[in-house]
């Protein structure tokens, strides 16, 4: 019985976690057609949990900072493989906030060890768009960072981060919109696993659950059957 209670433990996890990205789902609905908030507005709020931020519209003045360009390794985008690129800029509005621009999807090169070069902003610029926040891995979270020219790391850690800079950034990731000509796409995927898929392992928990608890019956009831006709044996 214990691993009928672990699967359906399981099954429910997975049901709960559906439930809460259902309701991230929804704001970020709701969020897409609001206004532009002004980011200083946010940074004074200080709240930066998933359902407070997630696709949250803002609008902010920022100004490039001297530090290298951020690498996310190993990310996808219309079949190719490469990096999502970052560049740390400083939101000249007060109160004023480091924080890390999205510059879009690069793909990568042949060789691993050859790092793309990243068209970045080079001026102050006025940026509207939209706040996330990278999900972590629970299996692995670390930095791991490779520091060059550029700096790729393997999980987007923005407190290791802030460790390694020894700055501190913003808790949420701006991807602008209305960046004209770019050369890069900004793919947008708050929520690697939505709620359908949480739903979906929460079925197969449930049935792999139902599954053994009807297998332990069948052995319990051959056993029974067994037992009994040991019983009549003996008798005789």
């Amino acid at each position: 019985m214990v691993v009928f209670s672990l699967l359906v433990k399981l099954g429910f996890w997975q049901f709960e976690r559906g439930q809460e990205k259902q309701a991230l789902e929804q704001a970020i609905l709701a969020r897409a057609d609001s206004a532009y908030q002004a980011l200083s507005v946010v940074l004074e709020d200080n709240d930066w949990r998933e359902e407070s931020i997630l696709g949250k519209k803002v609008e902010v003045n920022v100004v490039p900072q001297a530090f290298p360009v951020i690498l996310l390794d190993n990310q996808t985008h219309q079949g190719s493989v490469g990096y999502l690129a970052f560049q740390i800029v400083l939101t000249s509005d007060e109160p004023s906030a480091y924080a890390l621009l999205e510059l879009g999807f690069v793909e990568g090169r042949a060789e691993r060890s050859v790092l793309p070069t990243v068209t970045k902003l080079d001026n102050s610029t006025f940026i509207t768009g939209r706040l996330y926040r990278k999900s972590t891995n629970p299996l692995s979270s670390e930095l791991m960072p490779e520091v060059g020219d550029v700096i790729r790391v393997q999980n987007l850690n923005i407190a290791q981060l802030n460790q390694l800079l020894n700055i501190e950034l913003m808790p949420a990731v701006l991807q602008p919109d209305n960046l004209t000509r770019w050369p890069y796409d900004f793919p947008w995927n708050p929520l690697p696993l939505n709620s359908a898929k949480h739903f979906g392992y929460s079925i197969q928990w449930f049935s792999m659950a139902g599954v053994f608890l009807l297998l332990t019956l069948i052995v319990f009831v051959r056993w029974q059957k067994k037992l009994r006709h040991m019983e009549v044996k003996h008798d005789i």
